[in-house]
């Protein structure tokens, strides 16, 4: 598979972030699987003209299924995990239906990328003139909502919050984080997303 210099790029700094959890979390890449398995399906499978991030992830790793009961293990930034691949298609009817249900009508390719046991996720978007962005889209209100300006910079602020020590593991094991501190690296590193003035 050909890969552009823009996936390249993508993977460095996804490769970055397993790196950057492994040490507050030893076994979490582990945990995440080997990218295109034997058994699993590739994203370009389940959705053609997969993004570029998409391609990034899942040529690394193959997600965390929604049977991870390991605190430690179960999220990818906190609240959210990143979608197994075996899980992948499911999830985009569900995006899917809730964007249909809450009457979404901003056009583009609207693509999960994390979730929750709430159906809420965090997504890829892909506006009609071609610009990509991740975006919030809480289930119980059906708004995309601009959290990082491009995929890159999803990536590259994740990392950040890494190095800045915005995320911590609780008494219990989960990820959690530094809201006050998220939202200053959030909003420095993503001046045009709402999500962090909100």
């Amino acid at each position: 598979m050909y890969k552009s210099s823009a996936t390249e790029s993508l993977i460095r700094l996804f490769q970055e972030y397993l790196e950057l959890s492994a040490r507050l979390r030893p076994d979490y890449t582990a945990s995440l699987g080997s990218g295109q398995g034997e058994g699993q399906p590739a994203v370009s499978d389940i959705v053609p003209d997969a993004p570029q991030l998409l391609q990034a992830i899942y040529s690394q790793v193959s997600g965390t299924s929604s049977d991870e009961e390991e605190p430690s293990l179960i999220e990818f930034i906190p609240g959210y995990r990143l979608i197994h691949i075996q899980e992948y298609a499911q999830e985009v009817k569900v995006l899917e239906s809730i964007l249909e249900e809450k009457g979404y009508s901003g056009g583009g390719t609207v693509l999960p990328v994390l979730t929750n046991y709430g159906s809420d996720f965090i997504c890829y978007y892909q506006s009609e003139d071609g610009t990509e962005r991740i975006c919030d889209l809480l289930h119980d209100y059906g708004d995309l909502v601009v959290m990082y300006d491009s995929p890159e910079k999803f990536l590259e602020t994740l990392c950040e919050f890494y190095k800045q020590e915005v995320y911590f593991l609780d008494e219990e094991g989960y990820l959690d984080c530094d809201l006050v501190l998220e939202g200053e690296v959030g909003a420095a590193l993503n001046p045009s997303a709402n999500y962090w003035s909100e």
